[in-house]
This record gives C-alpha cells, sequence and structure tokens, in this order.
C-alpha cells in the first residue's frame, strides 16, 4: 500500500475525505506456528477497536485468518504494512469494500 500524494488536494472537502471510514477485509495464511501467532496478535491488539470480526481456520500446519477492520483508511494502511511486515506469512491479501 503506498502513501498517499498530497499534493493534488485542493480544498478542505478533499481532506475530509481522507479521513473517511472504510470497510477493508484482509486474509491472512500463516503456518501454525507459536511465535508467529504472537506477532500477529500483538498487531491486532493495537487495532482491537476497529477490527470488527476474526474468524480462523485451521488446517493441517497452516492457520487462514479472515479479518473485517473498519475505521479510517490510514489506520488500515498502518495495519496492512505492520501485518505485511511479518516475514514468515505465506499469503496476505487486503480489500477495501468502500
Amino acid at each position: 500500500m503506498s502513501t498517499m500524494d498530497a499534493s493534488g488536494i485542493e480544498s478542505y472537502s478533499d481532506i475530509v475525505q481522507l479521513s473517511k471510514n472504510i470497510i477493508g477485509n484482509m486474509i491472512i495464511v500463516i503456518p501454525n506456528e507459536v511465535n508467529i501467532l504472537k506477532k500477529l496478535n500483538k498487531i491486532e491488539s493495537q487495532y482491537a477497536e476497529q477490527i470488527v470480526s476474526k474468524n480462523q481456520h485451521f488446517s493441517f500446519n497452516i492457520i487462514a485468518i479472515f479479518v473485517v477492520f473498519e475505521g479510517r483508511i490510514q489506520d488500515f494502511q498502518k495495519i496492512v504494512v505492520e501485518i505485511n511486515g511479518i516475514k514468515e506469512i505465506k499469503n496476505f491479501r487486503y480489500l477495501i469494500i468502500n
């Protein structure tokens, strides 16, 4: 997720749009290892107020985690960057709904 270039913002109404709440989905696939779960739980605890729903599905040695996030776009960007920083993650996808 890249940072936004603020040079194109010309009016106050454009700035208000940047603080709009969004709904985002994240799918995270990780190995079933305690250290990786601890890293992920630490990040999730920082954004507990914005995480609306979280489901985990276990299959062999893999965990698939589905997260629904509701909050500011800036916070979504931060959580995406932090989760993406966990190098042991097998697969990570995210989608902004609105």
